[in-house]
């Protein structure tokens, strides 16, 4: 289990976040890492002074270009971006136009957004005869810019291949982006490297967002924050110094959740719709809950199917859908009068349910199977003697804990970490009301006794709609109303505060490691 936050104000045990992913490496617990690790956390954190741009790094650089006499960049038309069979279409055209070519180092195949799920990205394709692993760098010529700097994930033993296949993502919106390429060695030893560049469309939102430093000593984890913006449709990607480093579109709506799981990231592409896509922005699997109305919230189990809160003709439910069929199951139908928020992602056929109202965190069992059941609610009696009313059987199982009844559920999104969880403790991150004051909190459910602890208690104080997120040793916390991300030490000091600008309908952080990007380890 990762390492606790130190207490603060509360005795509690941690709730981690979607991704859990953060990687604040450097010294703080964990296993040793070797200088070669350390070092890829530090040129991945964005947050790194040291800047690749020269004056004269111009004059050697390959120009990306998508038209004309000399363009050296395959352009693909996206009809309808989210259906499998056109995203196997490009990759069958990617395949048949490797087949053809002898591609070196030199000579790479480039493709702009080949699948049209990430704009302003580039697919790479080349062989180098020996077995390296491949690091990119994106420099701009403003200072105050840092450079984005990432090692591809190739899925091979020790990072290290022969056949190199990746999607650069990263470039500034609105600027002239250089980009360095380099095949690395097992010790890190850049053995090959050319520059390219590219002038980016000016982006929707902005392109940098300010950034406040707080009183913490320490860096943000390293990853990216994901963005979910009111009134758009599309996803943006901030990274630890607030620059804008991808958009991901959607066809009409991008819900407030955002996962990995393996090497694919799943999310909404509409109000009914989601999807699983690859890290090269192939669209693997696409599925949409029908007979219902929007996806309230949702999560996913890791496999096939997506579960889903949904609501008809006034009546909540929890459905699945499976991405192989296609087909959307009831799982669960809610008692008369209950209202649901939120849902965390199902682990060994258990998950939690945030309910509005009444208020209260409902643990469900066995939803793979045919009956599925509450196993009880943490709320308060009076508050659920309406609905216990009409469901008797419902009476013996709200459960009045001696620290979860002084919270107010409303509004919580819950976030459960199912690498902490283990079928005896669970572990879940939200914010909400305690005390009349809103506070990120992170607490562990026990066992059958179902005794709640504590491990992480912010009582910031926002007055709006928030989120909160346990991610590696530090936590992060979303004003939606007020647009602002604030993520904390261990302490509870203050590490930097991001200004979207914008309300928000919610915000993940994760580092794509394992799925585009390598750690390391």
């Amino acid at each position: 289990m990762k390492k606790k936050l130190k207490p603060i104000l509360i005795t509690v045990a941690v709730l981690a976040g979607l991704t859990g992913g953060g990687i604040y490496l450097l010294g703080r617990g964990g296993k040793s890492l070797s200088q070669f690790e350390k070092r890829i956390a530090s040129e991945q954190s964005d947050q790194s002074q040291d800047r690749a741009y020269r004056h004269d790094t111009g004059k050697t650089a390959v120009e990306l270009l998508l038209s004309g006499e000399n363009k050296n960049v395959l352009n693909f038309d996206h009809a309808n971006i989210y259906d499998t069979a056109e995203s196997q279409a490009a990759r069958d055209r990617l395949d048949r136009v490797i087949k053809k070519t002898d591609v070196d180092f030199e000579n790479p195949i480039i493709a702009a957004n080949p699948f049209g799920t990430n704009d302003n990205t580039f697919y790479f394709r080349f062989d180098t005869e020996y077995k390296g692993m491949v690091r990119y760098t994106i420099t701009v010529e403003d200072e105050s810019i840092p450079d984005h700097v990432r090692y591809v994930n190739n899925g091979q033993e020790k990072n290290l291949t022969k056949q190199h296949e990746f999607i650069v993502s990263g470039l500034v919106p609105g600027m002239t982006n250089y980009l360095i390429i380099e095949v690395l060695d097992s010790s890190g030893a850049s053995r090959d490297k050319l520059t390219y560049k590219y002038t980016v469309p000016a982006a929707k939102l902005s392109n940098k967002i300010p950034v406040e430093t707080g009183k913490s000593k320490q860096l943000a984890e390293n990853g990216l924050y994901f963005v979910f913006p009111s009134g758009e449709k599309d996803i943006y990607i901030y990274d630890n110094s607030g620059i804008l480093r991808d958009v991901v579109g959607t066809e009409s709506a991008h819900g407030s959740r955002i996962y990995q799981s393996g090497d694919s990231a799943i999310y909404q592409v509409s109000d009914k719709k989601v999807a699983k896509v690859s890290s090269l922005g192939m669209v693997k699997g696409v599925t949409t809950v029908k007979g219902y109305g929007k996806i309230q919230d949702f999560s996913y189990d890791g496999y096939d199917n997506i579960y889903c809160l949904v609501q008809k003709k006034g009546r909540q439910y929890l459905v699945s859908a499976s991405f192989e069929t296609g087909k959307t199951k009831r799982v669960y139908t809610f008692p008369k009068d209950i209202k649901t928020k939120s849902l965390t992602t199902p682990v060994n056929g258990t998950m939690y349910v945030a309910c509005s109202s009444p208020g209260g965190i409902m643990k469900l069992e066995a939803v793979t199977s045919a009956r599925p059941e509450i196993s009880y609610v943490l709320g308060k009696k009076a508050d659920w003697k309406k609905i216990t009313k009409k469901d008797k059987s419902l009476k013996k199982k709200i459960i009045e804990e001696e620290t979860a009844v002084r919270w107010d559920v409303s509004g919580a999104v819950l976030n459960l970490n199912d690498q902490v969880s283990d079928g005896k403790t669970d572990t879940i991150s939200t914010y909400l009301v305690e005390k009349d004051k809103g506070t990120g909190i992170d607490f562990s459910i026990q066992g059958k006794e179902n005794k709640v602890s504590v491990n992480i208690s912010l009582p910031t104080g926002q007055s709006s709609a928030c989120t909160g997120q346990t991610y590696g040793d530090h936590f992060v916390i979303t004003d939606l109303g007020a647009g602002s991300v604030t993520e904390y030490d261990e302490d509870g000091k203050t590490v930097k505060t991001y200004s979207m600008g914008h309300s928000l309908e919610g915000m993940t952080k994760m580092t794509l490691n394992g799925m585009c990007f390598y750690s390391g380890n």
